[in-house]
């Protein structure tokens, strides 16, 4: 399996849109100057806790969805399982 790095920056989840193979882990950086979380947006499934800066946090890809910070609602990603 593979590890995606996604970077949060200025506000914005960077890749915004990524695609991986199902069981490849999502791995969320936060290198911003503020917490933010990653929480799917349908039904809230899951959520990480609020990430300070520096800190990670990571998930197998188990399916496509649609996620957010719940600290910051319009900072808004997609993970794409192919």
């Amino acid at each position: 399996a593979d590890v995606h790095i996604i970077e949060i920056e200025q506000m914005k989840f960077n890749p915004a849109e990524i695609r991986v193979k199902k069981g490849d882990e999502v791995r969320w950086i936060n290198k911003d100057i503020t917490n933010h979380d990653i929480t799917e947006q349908s039904s809230k499934a899951w959520a990480s806790s609020p990430l300070s800066t520096g800190e990670s946090w990571s998930m197998l890809a188990t399916e496509t969805v649609d996620y957010y910070c719940n600290l910051h609602q319009v900072m808004k990603g997609k993970i794409i399982v192919e």
